[in-house]
């Protein structure tokens, strides 16, 4: 039975309203396009930036010994470069600097970029992100910078007082090169800290009253920490939002209802902090994430679950956050609730009526399920427990870890069509699921060892910024980056995507060629090549009269059991005694990218059109309501998929009103029990969806579920919407 607590929910303030608006018109929060080319340009994998400083410092130190000083230079480069930017409504200081170029820096920016573009010597290791992580903020809080850029500077001391300089070899000079990027980016990141500081104070010369007060303590307070250990909530928030907020990205704001509690409570005591101003700093610290994070990608936060004694872990701040995401309303932060046999109907029922106000966060997490195969892994219960979703829906452990979120994708439903065209003569649908059996095996493989690549690549020049390794275990110990192996836990996370389309065509071949005999795989094969043309009453008939995954059918229910089992088998295994292989059927927006490039498919779908998202039924193929959806998808063992399984549910808002609400309580619940890992909700109908697409100006704040993530309707690619239109509506 869960903690049963009387929680009040704030309302929002009009200082927060005014702020997120605010953000909408920033640089992030304005982008409709992050991926086009525009007054900053891309060179890297991840959701960042290459500012002028950055291209400027790294040109400046075009002799530093290795490539990766260099990065780490030119990161600090360009944090010295920023200028502190407090706005009007800014309670916490910490802002990503993005200025608008005069004609003359465009010109030298522009230069510069093209010269890198052509350049032999990178910027970034492409393939390899180097976000998806989120970061010991325990150690941030309780240890602070300036203690850990004085541990690197006894590390480099005691590695250049060997008694022999000629003993100095590889791996010793690359402990030595990992101590001093840390030190030139946490160094820099300070600096910019006491500009901050002296800005606020600047500013409060000018301000009076209330506001004069404000400017005041974040003036102090940003003097304080990052650099040394927080003693107070407002400290500790502001010590991670600040962190963060410089760092481009998508680096989430881990489990704040764990680090930040003991503060919070002390300071609730003591009346040095009232609720009001909790949950007003709360909702800004959350708001942050927008102010970094393009809205077609996901960063977010955790709250709910257990420690490593099983105890449920259900505080005010649980509440607290999940509040915020109905105060910001916005796409980021993507928020989650960890659900456990524990859980109270009170929590479940307050996220529900979060959602029921077209809010699209929280997502709901299977906590028992996600520990318990982390255990399995050989993780340590204590560090399993402190799980998160690291971006969208896979999972890491949170400052331990090393996720390679979506390294290879496998195509499903293209390898299953090749299977067919290259083994026409197949004789039965066993046969077809070993043969397709093989294929997987043999893109995974070819992509698993690609990726490897991309990590050595990386490891040599330089990807993520160093200054992140100083709070993930155990770089500081082996004093190595995340790609040279310091992590104490490494996640290669294959995708497998259009699932529940691939299941439904290996049903529509089992049909109509090995069961009816109306067709030969060769006619099939013919027939899709031509997208169905002149065919349409056999596409009809494959949609409306063959089973299809997710109505709880037991004629096709255990083909997605066989080919859920054969990739368990391919793609969930121990590397080496650190390095882990997980899968999952996470899948963004490559459902939509991917179904766009491939043609027909056996399952009815047209060229062009999206396949399945996540493990989720082919879109408005599960007729026989959630109940019926839920045990098909849980009808397989989903716990060693790891890297994301994406369950999107779509009602309509009348199923949220006061007197259904209990019912979508018990289905969360019931998902929970029989095994699911992860399910999100979206409230919102086909009619508003259609509208949108038609006019798009009346609908610019409408937020709807993608694979993962939530983003505006109206941002989204044609295929996308059509995709999120055609789900079935409960």
């Amino acid at each position: 039975m869960g903690i049963f607590m009387k929680y009040t929910p704030l309302p929002v303030t009009d200082r927060i309203l005014a702020s997120r608006e605010h953000v909408k018109t920033l640089v992030v929060g304005s982008e409709k396009n992050p991926y086009s080319d525009g007054n900053y340009r891309m060179f890297c994998t991840g959701d960042r930036f290459i500012t002028l400083g950055f291209l400027e410092g790294f040109e400046k130190h075009k002799f530093a010994q290795t490539t990766k000083l260099r990065r780490s230079l030119a990161e600090a480069e360009e944090l010295k470069a920023a200028e502190p930017v407090i706005y009007e409504n800014d309670l916490l200081c910490g802002r990503l600097y993005l200025p608008q170029m005069s004609e003359d820096e465009q010109k030298r920016y522009n230069k510069l970029c093209d010269a890198f573009e052509s350049s032999p010597f990178p910027l970034h290791s492409p393939g390899a992100r180097k976000d998806h992580i989120a970061l010991d903020f325990g150690k941030l809080l309780s240890v602070g910078v300036r203690n850990v850029i004085d541990e690197l500077y006894e590390k480099l001391r005691k590695f250049n007082s060997r008694p022999d300089i000629m003993d100095v070899d590889s791996s010793v000079a690359e402990s030595i090169e990992f101590c001093q990027c840390c030190i030139f980016e946490l160094e820099a990141l300070l600096g910019l800290a006491d500009r901050y500081s002296e800005k606020a104070a600047a500013l409060a010369e000018k301000a009076v009253g209330k506001r004069r007060d404000e400017l005041l303590r974040m003036s102090e307070t940003i003097k304080k920490v990052p650099a040394e250990p927080a003693d107070s909530f407002f400290e500790a928030i502001q010590s991670v939002h600040f962190f963060l907020s410089n760092l481009f990205g998508l680096y989430p704001l881990g489990r704040p209802d764990r680090y930040l509690n003991d503060f919070y409570e002390r300071d609730i005591a003591s009346g040095k902090l009232t609720r009001q101003e909790a949950q007003e700093l709360i909702d800004f610290f959350c708001l942050g994430v927008s102010d970094r994070v393009f809205s077609r990608a996901a960063c977010g936060f955790m709250v709910g679950g257990q420690d490593e004694n099983g105890k449920l872990i259900e505080n005010e701040l649980t509440y607290m956050f999940l509040t915020a995401l109905e105060h910001i309303k916005m796409s980021d932060p993507n928020g989650a609730l960890s659900v456990n046999s524990k859980t109270g109907r009170e929590i479940i029922e307050y996220s529900v009526s979060i959602l029921a106000k077209g809010v699209t966060h929280p997502a709901f997490f299977n906590d028992d399920v996600i520990v318990s195969s982390l255990e399995k892994l050989g993780i340590a219960r204590s560090e399993a427990v402190d799980y998160i979703h690291s971006t969208c829906a896979e999972i890491t452990v949170s400052g331990r870890s090393r996720g390679h979120t979506t390294a290879v994708t496998i195509d499903l439903p293209r390898l299953l069509v090749e299977t067919v065209a290259e083994n026409t003569d197949v004789a039965g649908k066993d046969e077809l699921i070993r043969l397709f059996g093989e294929k997987i095996r043999e893109k995974l493989t070819d992509g698993v060892r690609n990726y490897e690549f991309k990590i050595l690549e990386a490891d040599r020049n330089g990807n993520e910024p160093m200054r992140i390794c100083c709070f993930i275990d155990d770089c500081m110990e082996h004093c190595r980056g995340l790609y040279g192996g310091g992590a104490k836990y490494v996640f290669i996370q294959p995708i497998f995507i259009g699932f529940a389309t691939a299941v439904d065509s290996i049903t529509a071949v089992n049909e109509l060629c090995f069961i009816q005999k109306k067709l030969t795989a060769s006619e099939f094969l013919k027939i899709i090549a031509d997208d169905f043309e002149g065919n349409e009453p056999l596409r009809q008939y494959i949609i409306n009269r063959l089973p299809h995954y997710g109505n709880d059918d037991g004629r096709i229910d255990p083909i997605a059991k066989t080919l859920a089992s054969i990739i368990r088998e391919l793609s969930y295994r121990k590397l080496s005694e650190n390095k882990f292989l997980i899968p999952g059927t996470f899948s963004y927006i490559t459902h939509a990218s991917r179904g766009e490039a491939m043609g027909a498919t056996f399952d009815g779908r047209n060229k062009g059109k999206a396949y399945s998202d996540g493990c989720c039924p082919v879109q408005g193929r599960d007729t026989s309501g959630p109940t019926a959806m839920i045990n098909s998808l849980t009808g397989w063992d989903q716990s060693d998929f790891l890297a994301g399984m994406v369950v999107n549910v779509k009602f309509a808002k009348r199923t949220f009103n006061a007197n259904k609400r209990h019912l979508l309580v018990t289905m969360v619940e019931t998902f929970m029990k029989r095994g699911g890992i992860e399910m999100q909700i979206n409230s919102v109908d086909r009619k508003t969806l259609e509208d949108a697409r038609i006019h798009p100006e009346a609908h610019r704040d409408l937020i709807v579920r993608i694979g993962g993530y939530s983003d505006y309707f109206v941002r989204l690619s044609p295929a996308l919407q059509q995709e999120v239109i055609e789900r079935a509506e409960y």
